[in-house]
């Protein structure tokens, strides 16, 4: 044991030196200092407390650009076991479906730092995302950092980044620097000399089992360094962690959640202040940067950091900001029916309206209580009290279980609509009563989503702003760009898939005055508007539907017209809809990332040289003719590959943002079309390419 830890700090000491020979010149340097003091913390639902040595911070001259992203310091002195170059501060991801199985490391440094820096890596590796996500792995609190690593390495967190705490500890000490020398940076810019001023970080969680031991790890090394604070709230909303952050002038937000994926499943959506815009990609890969040096720090300590466990948050302190998210969608809500823009107490607006809201027991219940205050009938209301356990499912608007059970809700109570919101409640989704009835005499619910969502909230920026824009995600239909353009008058910019990418592009579009894009929204269901300061916010968009309601209730009732036949449906009656809108999705057999990279690189090449074909050149393969003949690029398609196939019908082929899957969206008037002008030539392509079908599983496509 005593050779062991003499061989490390000889290892320590030796790579010390050498990275600051190396370094002789450059004008940014780390190095690790003893512990400077401790600091109060309040310690949350628990007696205990902590002690806990805080770091000093590293000075240094990093540079954020807030447009382009953030650009990583030069390498840590703390090179000690790392390779020069930043972006291998970790092996990266191997083909292998093993997230540890990796090739010889071309650096020198021990095994168990190496399961350390790598997890860092996979959870912010730039260019992936704006969020960081991975599969929760629990370890133990107390013990050595080598040990730790080791029992991290044996459980398999399959294709996605493992997510500990010892990893949130890590990218909580990464915030507060990258916030630090953010704020640093902008004094200098300014001339101002820096204050003391502590630097403020609400963090909030959805109700995940793990998300309380990863907010007491994460907050815990938001407070390693000096002089900064974390505000905790509990349970919360994505949404509302940003407006508190943007109303309330903390210096950054995070939201810990893993939105509608699976239970196992958890991560960070990271705020700045202006505006409670997300971190860039290049920001998010410098946090990374952060984080490792903290890994390195920690691993040459030996010892795990203090945490509470998973019923406790160290912290600064506790504030419930739900209250007043809560009160000021009220406030919304007023403005939209009564056009009462000063009102500062609850109305009985909503009063003879029946709302079904389906919170999937996650974190937005509360927009239950918003409306029942405002006078709505909500009884009927499901999955209300936040659950980590979400015995009705995982929520997601778009899945077909909660729509059903949303539908069912309704039909109990005959509502006159059902809301759906995600787990952390910045997605929607509704179903709508027509005026029709089934068999059984229950009245029909249909859904209000995707194409049709972002139709009829178009419909009611055309009356407010016309001739606006709106931004889209990639995959929406033919049909809804008609509708937008030709029906409504407004401007359809499509763009690439993800809520961020979206909503950059909507308030681009604005800043630079092009165009004015009053709604950023995907078919998914995030949505941001231009008079929400483009929070993506499911809540908000509830918001403007149910207004949209109680307007024509109201109206309904002015002209004496109890039985109100006109529905949300028939104001986007214009806009042409296929009959058949899927979406397959096929996994890599290998569950590997890389793999599924080159495997749509394939795919995508064969479709463009099908495509481009002449069907006379496939005299005795009618499927390939049926292509060559019907198939036709979009030119304009920023994402993946979409080909039209005439008559509004299309499909698109795209890379899943996060996991090994390559997605295929169809939209065809019938399924014997979709099945012979798409499925059929593209299952007989993917076939005859053995490098497709060795590792493309075709399974949906088969089976359609």
């Amino acid at each position: 044991m005593m050779m062991q830890a003499q061989r490390t700090a000889v290892w320590y000491m030796v790579a010390l030196c050498w990275s600051i020979a190396i370094q002789q010149g450059e004008s940014w340097v780390a190095t690790l200092h003893p512990p400077q003091g401790t600091s109060k913390r309040t310690e949350l639902f628990s007696s205990a407390s902590t002690s806990r040595n805080s770091s000093p911070l590293p000075a240094n001259n990093t540079t954020i650009d807030r447009e382009r992203g953030a650009t990583l310091p030069p390498p840590f002195v703390l090179n000690t076991f790392l390779s020069s170059a930043p972006e291998t501060v970790a092996t990266t991801l191997s083909s292998s479906s093993s997230s540890w199985q990796t090739t010889c490391d071309d650096v020198n440094r021990p095994p168990s730092l190496n399961i350390l820096l790598r997890t860092l890596h996979q959870l912010t590796r730039e260019g992936s995302s704006t969020d960081i996500r991975g599969r929760f792995l629990k370890h133990k609190l107390i013990g050595k950092v080598s040990s730790m690593a080791h029992e991290i390495a044996r459980q398999d967190s399959g294709p996605y980044a493992p997510l500990t705490p010892f990893a949130a500890y890590c990218l909580g000490y990464g915030l507060a620097q990258l916030v630090l020398s953010d704020k640093q940076q902008r004094n200098k810019q300014l001339d101002t000399t820096t204050t003391t001023t502590p630097i403020r970080i609400a963090l909030g969680q959805d109700p995940r089992s793990h998300g309380m031991r990863l907010a007491d790890s994460f907050a815990r090394g938001v407070e390693s360094v000096g002089n900064v604070q974390v505000l905790y709230t509990g349970i919360a909303t994505t949404p509302a962690c940003a407006a508190f952050c943007r109303l309330h002038n903390t210096d950054a937000a995070v939201m810990i959640t893993a939105s509608h994926l699976p239970a196992d499943r958890n991560g960070f959506k990271l705020f700045w202040k202006e505006n409670g815009q997300c971190l860039s990609k290049g920001e998010i890969g410098l946090l990374g940067s952060f984080a490792s040096q903290c890994a390195v720090e920690w691993f040459s300590k030996g010892v795990v950091p203090p945490a509470s466990g998973n019923d406790a948050v160290m912290c600064h302190q506790w504030v419930d900001f739900m209250p007043s998210y809560a009160t000021s969608l009220k406030r919304c809500i007023q403005r939209e029916v009564e056009g009462n823009a000063d009102a500062n107490q609850d109305t009985n607006c909503l009063e003879g309206l029946k709302l079904v809201v389906n919170a999937g027991n996650g974190s937005g219940g509360f927009f239950n209580q918003v409306l029942q205050d405002l006078g709505a009938n909500v009884q009927g209301s499901i999955g209300i009290a936040p659950d980590s356990n979400f015995p009705l499912g995982v929520p997601n608007p778009e899945y077909k279980p909660m729509i059903d059970a949303t539908i069912q809700a309704c039909q109990s109570v005959e509502a006159d609509l059902g809301i759906m919101l995600d787990t952390d409640s910045d997605r929607c989704g509704f179903v709508v009563k027509t005026n029709q009835r089934n068999d059984d005499g229950s009245l029909h619910y249909e859904p209000l989503n995707r194409n049709r969502l972002i139709a009829l909230l178009g419909v009611l920026f055309a009356e407010t702003k016309p001739g606006c824009a709106v931004v889209t995600d990639s995959v929406t239909s033919e049909g809804l760009s008609t509708f937008l353009e030709e029906k409504l008058g407004l401007r359809h910019v499509r763009y690439l898939k993800g809520y961020q990418n979206v909503i950059g592009k909507a308030k681009e579009l604005t800043e630079l005055g092009i165009l004015n894009a009053e709604l950023a929204m995907e078919t998914s269901g995030h949505g941001a508007m231009k008079e929400n300061f483009y929070v993506d916010d499911g809540t908000y968009t509830a918001l403007k539907v149910v207004s949209l309601l109680a307007r024509q209730k109201q109206q309904a009732k002015e002209e004496n017209d109890n039985e109100a036949s006109t529905t949300l449906l028939d104001l986007i009656a214009d806009m042409e809809e296929m009959d058949v809108i899927a979406e397959l999705r096929f996994k890599m057999l290998d569950d590997s990332l890389q793999t599924m990279h080159q495997v749509f690189d394939y795919c995508a090449l064969e479709i463009e040289r099908l495509s481009q074909s002449d069907d006379e050149d496939h005299p005795s393969d009618l499927s390939a003719a049926v292509a060559a003949k019907h198939w036709s690029i979009d030119d304009e398609n920023l994402e993946g590959i979409r080909l039209r196939v005439g008559g509004g019908q299309f499909f698109m082929m795209r890379k899943s943002l996060h996991d090994p899957i390559v997605s295929l969206q169809i939209e065809a008037n019938s399924a014997d079309e979709a099945r012979r002008l798409i499925v059929e030539p593209l299952l007989q392509l993917f076939e005859s390419q053995p490098q497709i079908k060795s590792h493309l599983d075709m399974t949906a496509l088969r089976d359609f």
